[in-house]
């Protein structure tokens, strides 16, 4: 565990969805790549707010892990739960004890809606999980996950193709799917060859096939 930077709270009017005022009583905490900042033993018991950076939120055991999801700016959590957490990019956190922000949401509830929908995303990436490690194969999943890609943050442009900008890595794509990089890094390139899709640069895929994914939906 990386030791804290502390900070008085300013104000997040720039974090998008949060209510102003809402880091009054948090401390800031600054943390590497690569830094463990919650496991299932920990003792602390802390709400945070990811300020920048990306953290991810994933289920270990003695020789594989399963990502659930990736906390972005604006995102709040707690250390308190059997995930481990780890920032994948430096990020700044806000702290504050458990206790204390329950009593500060009891006078305020604005931010309610901000933690439901965090854990509403948790929830429904874990339901998707699971249905994928027990009905579908690794082409189905990665077939599943570009297209619900494609919904969320593609752009469409002519004659039905989508680009769509990545903010993860293989590897990162692949423990949300429960895979390994080079299995989806060989997908990908063998979809590239049968012209489904074309890598432009790290983060940036074309697909041109949404019917094609489809199928590979169905066939697995």
């Amino acid at each position: 565990m990386e030791t804290a930077n502390h900070s008085p709270a300013h104000s997040v009017e720039h974090l998008p969805g949060l209510p102003p005022g809402l880091l009054d009583g948090f401390v800031r905490h600054d943390l590497g790549r690569g830094c463990l900042f919650a496991t299932p033993s920990d003792a602390r018991n802390q709400v945070f707010i990811i300020e920048s950076g990306r953290l991810r939120v994933y289920l270990a055991g003695e020789s594989r892990e399963l990502s659930l999801s990736f906390l972005e700016p604006g995102d709040i959590y707690t250390t308190h739960t059997p995930t481990y957490v780890e920032a994948v990019v430096p990020s700044t956190l806000w702290l504050m004890e458990t206790g204390a922000f329950a009593r500060k949401l009891a006078r305020d509830p604005s931010v309610t809606p901000v933690m439901m929908r965090v854990l509403g995303r948790l929830l429904s990436n874990a339901v998707n999980l699971i249905e994928d490690l027990a009905f579908r194969e690794v082409p189905a999943r990665l077939a599943r996950f570009l297209i619900g890609m494609s919904e969320r943050r593609g752009r469409p442009i002519d004659g039905g193709i989508w680009l769509i900008t990545l903010d993860l890595g293989t590897e990162d794509i692949a423990s949300l799917l429960g895979s390994t990089r080079q299995t989806v890094s060989s997908l990908l390139n063998q979809w590239e060859r049968d012209g489904i899709l074309q890598r432009q640069g790290r983060r940036v895929l074309c697909l041109y096939s949404l019917d094609a994914l489809q199928r590979l939906c169905a066939d697995h």
